[in-house]
């Protein structure tokens, strides 16, 4: 695996990315090297419920809406902002997507194959298990969030 070097600004970006804060330099510097821009637009679809996830996506700019049920009466279950990782599910095995995710606004992100940075984190344990960690971290957090959203909106 061939490694460039990182902008500053896309080492400080990774820095604040839901999962990987806390990671040293090194390992953000090797995490950059697989980011490639991506940008999307409003109404622009990035996963769908059900189907494999190729890639992480970390959001740079706008909103992305994750919705799960039917696509013609899907329940919208989190917005997805700025400096998070999603869908978290396509680091799993097998990397099966729970939400359809739909782009809210315009805006850039950056992409991450799936199988890559799985790759790194094979070469390196403790980007890996870090990755593993705050992985488990946020799927906790956020189902947690939206159970209690569907139980505040029952009443």
């Amino acid at each position: 695996m061939v490694y460039r070097s990182a902008p500053a600004r896309v080492l400080h970006f990774l820095s604040e990315v839901d999962l990987f804060r806390g990671l040293s330099e090194r390992h953000l510097e090797r995490i950059a090297a697989l980011c490639e821009d991506f940008d999307y637009k409003a109404g622009d679809y990035l996963g769908f419920q059900d189907e494999p996830g190729d890639r992480l996506y970390l959001v740079r700019s706008g909103e992305i809406t994750a919705a799960t049920g039917p696509s013609d009466n899907p329940l919208e279950v989190r917005t997805v902002v700025s400096h998070e990782a999603f869908p978290v599910a396509a680091l799993f095995n097998p990397p099966i997507l729970v939400t359809t995710s739909r782009a809210a606004t315009d805006g850039a992100a950056f992409a991450i194959p799936r199988v890559r940075l799985l790759e790194l984190c094979e070469l390196e344990p403790r980007i890996g298990m870090h990755i593993f960690n705050k992985a488990s971290a946020i799927l906790a957090s956020r189902y947690r969030q939206t159970l209690d959203r569907l139980a505040a909106a029952r009443g």
